[in-house]
C-alpha cells in the first residue's frame, strides 16, 4: 500500500487530503471513499465516522496505530474494485492534483543516532539542494512505537526532503541516483537489519546515507533524481551545493 498526502484545487477551493495511489496511477481520496462505502452499509453520520476511520491527514491517520493502517487497506482495495470497474468519480480520485511530501509536517524529524531536524522546512519533489546530495530512506512511526512505512528521503539544510510516497512495506530493489548519465545506486537491503529506537505516530527517522563512489562535477542547476520501485524524486542542485562527490 502507497500513502500520500495531495492538493488540488476544487472550483474556489483547495482539498489537501491523504490519497492512495491505485494500480491505474489514478490517486484516491481515501477519506471521501470511505464515507461513500459507509454510506451505501447504512452507517449514520458516514462523514463524521469516515474521518475517524480513514482521516484525511495521513498525520492522523498514524495516531490511529496498526488497527487504521488496516483500515486503509480496506478503503484502498474497495477504490481498487471501484476503479478497475471505469466508474470510480473524479471528485473521489482527481485527475489533477500536487503531490506533496508524504507526511508534510512530521510529529518530529530526526536521524538515527537522535540528532533533531528541523520538521517545519521538509520539502518534496521539486526542491533546491543546498549541499551534497546524501539520499537514504526514511522510517514513519506509528502510534504503539513501530513503523508504519518507509520513504525516500535526503537530509538537507538541517531538514529533510520526503518522498511523496510511503510504502507501509519494505521497499525492495535499489535506491538509485542518477545525475545526467552517471548513475549510483546501492541495494534497499542494505539498511536491513538496523536496530530502530521506538518511535512515534507521525515521527519520521532519517537513516543512515550510504556510501557511494563519487559523482562527476555537479554544475548549478543540475537535475538529480532519486529512484526507487515505489516512487521517484526530481531535485535541483543548487548553488551552493556543487560539489563533486555524494558524502
Amino acid at each position: 500500500m502507497l500513502l500520500g498526502t495531495a492538493v488540488w484545487a476544487e472550483g474556489p477551493l483547495e482539498r489537501r487530503a491523504l490519497v492512495g495511489r491505485l494500480a491505474s496511477g489514478r490517486l484516491a481520496d481515501l477519506n471521501r471513499i470511505e464515507a461513500v462505502r459507509l454510506r451505501k452499509l447504512g452507517e449514520g453520520d458516514p462523514e463524521r465516522l469516515a474521518e475517524v476511520l480513514a482521516p484525511a491527514s495521513l498525520r492522523r491517520a498514524l495516531e490511529g496505530g496498526p488497527r487504521a493502517l488496516a483500515r486503509l487497506r480496506q478503503t484502498l482495495a474497495y477504490a481498487e474494485k471501484w476503479d478497475r470497474r471505469g466508474t470510480l468519480p473524479p471528485h473521489l480520485a482527481p485527475e489533477t492534483a500536487d503531490l506533496l511530501p508524504c507526511l508534510p509536517r512530521p510529529a518530529s524529524l530526526r536521524r538515527l543516532e537522535g540528532l533533531g531536524l528541523g520538521r517545519f522546512e521538509v520539502r518534496g519533489s521539486g526542491a533546491e539542494l543546498s549541499g551534497p546530495p546524501q539520499p537514504s530512506l526514511a522510517v514513519v512511526g506509528l502510534a504503539g512505537g513501530g513503523a508504519a512505512g518507509f520513504c525516500l528521503a535526503l537530509e538537507d539544510a538541517d531538514s529533510a526532503i520526503l518522498g511523496a510516497w510511503m510504502s507501509d512495506v519494505w521497499p525492495s530493489g535499489n535506491l538509485e541516483l542518477r545525475v545526467g548519465g552517471t548513475r549510483r545506486a546501492v541495494p534497499l537491503k542494505a539498511w536491513e537489519g538496523l536496530e530502530l529506537p521506538p518511535l512515534r505516530a507521525g515521527e519520521v527517522l532519517l537513516l543512515p546515507p550510504p556510501r557511494l563512489k563519487p559523482l562527476p562535477d555537479l554544475l548549478p542547476g543540475a537535475e538529480l533524481r532519486l529512484g526507487a520501485d515505489f516512487d521517484q524524486l526530481v531535485l535541483r542542485l543548487g548553488p551552493e551545493g556543487v560539489h563533486p562527490t555524494v558524502q
